[in-house]
């Protein structure tokens, strides 16, 4: 292929989508050079046409690039103006890369479960602006999707109610870590220990951490076990359209809505295994929840007085979720940028060979701007 020296947006292809409607993600395709030095030096000179994109369309993907390890993965970020993040507070276990700084294994949950739609750390007080996923080794079976869902249409779409009730009350997390690693726990939603998810053995130096993240700490069993809670608000207004979000992780962190997740991922694979794997977690998660009780799970969500959460509302919730739903299969060498203050990821599970990669940069205090219309005052007015 002949090399081409111009890094204009004339270098190369965009599938835009239909007249009107951004397209969910904005695809960018090689005109004539492909090689991962040009994409790193494209982006460069771009950055600020590629930020205003990503904005408007929620995510943009680059496809057909070479694109072969997570070096080049990194020296193509490198390249923006973004402050990349090594700092990591999330669920999923996750392994940095050799040779990098800033690029992680995706998650190292287990393939045959589904991990559900949700804005990367929401439950912090400043989540990544900026997300960034690499495919550097294609699904080889059905499955294996980074599915993307709009999370401000998911706003538009649940019913006013139900978010008025959680704009009043809030959502409470509840999280609780074992130390170390301690084997096998029928409670599939303790992933790791404490000291895997703060990287360090000092509990002083947990306590602090967990402080300037907004999280309650509390230590049991002697030390061995930690508990962070912490209350925040459900809706967040995007910061550079005004666009309401969904923006908090109930479906991810209730504990009931794991099994229901992989039923319908079976259901959309035609699995019989997922199907019957699905309703083995759904016992499993009941008998957990009445064992151990709700403050005791690996996590779980409730409003922030300590009510639980209704099955119709999660329900509902879910439903409009995977509503307004996004697949595509990963090709080798994708790279997916996304705007984690409007659009949520997840994974299909899936078997058989899979590697992506993900990074991150410029975490961003959240607003927590009131919403007329979930207010009191509000409320009277459309009455």
């Amino acid at each position: 292929m002949p090399r081409i020296t111009t890094l204009d947006l004339d270098a190369v292809l965009f599938d835009v989508g239909p007249p009107g409607r951004p397209t969910l993600p904005l695809t960018i395709t090689p005109k004539v050079e492909a090689s991962a030095g040009f994409l790193a030096s494209w982006v460069q000179e771009n950055d600020a046409w590629l930020r205003q994109k990503t904005i408007e369309h929620g995510a943009v993907r680059f496809r057909g690039f070479a694109i072969a390890s997570a070096g080049e993965f990194e020296t193509v970020l490198l390249g923006r103006d973004h402050e990349l993040s090594n700092k990591y507070r999330g669920t999923s276990p996750r392994n940095l890369q050799p040779g990098t700084q800033y690029v992680f294994s995706a998650s190292e949950v287990p393939p045959f479960l589904p991990i559900p739609q949700h804005i990367e750390m929401s439950f912090l007080p400043a989540p990544p602006r900026w997300l960034f996923f690499c495919c550097l080794d294609a699904p080889t079976s059905r499955g294996g999707e980074t599915s993307l869902c709009d999370f401000r249409q998911v706003y538009e779409d649940l019913d006013p109610d139900f978010k008025r009730r959680l704009y009043e009350k809030k959502v409470m997390y509840s999280r609780n870590y074992n130390r170390g690693t301690r084997g096998f726990d029928i409670d599939l939603t303790k992933l790791k220990g404490w000291e895997v998810l703060f990287e360090t053995k000092d509990k002083s130096a947990v306590e602090e951490d967990a402080r300037q993240d907004g999280l309650t700490l509390e230590w049991k069993s002697g030390g061995d076990e930690l508990r962070l809670t912490n209350r925040a608000e459900p809706f967040q207004i995007h910061p550079d359209t005004g666009h309401k979000v969904w923006f908090n992780h109930l479906q991810v962190f209730h504990q009931k809505m794991l099994a229901r997740e992989l039923r319908r991922a079976a259901w959309r694979a035609g699995s019989v295994f997922q199907w019957i794997l699905s309703w083995l977690l759904f016992l499993i998660s009941h008998l957990v929840f009445f064992a151990r009780g709700p403050k005791n799970l690996g996590w779980h969500t409730m409003y922030g007085d300590g009510e639980e959460i209704s099955t119709t509302d999660c329900n509902h919730l879910q439903d409009t979720i995977w509503k307004n739903m996004i697949f595509d299969r990963w090709q080798l060498g994708d790279i997916l940028m996304i705007d984690n203050f409007a659009v949520s990821h997840g994974r299909q599970p899936f078997s058989g060979r899979r590697k992506v990669v993900v990074s991150w940069a410029d975490p961003q205090a959240k607003a927590n701007r009131p919403i007329e219309e979930l207010t009191s005052s509000g409320s009277k007015k459309r009455d």
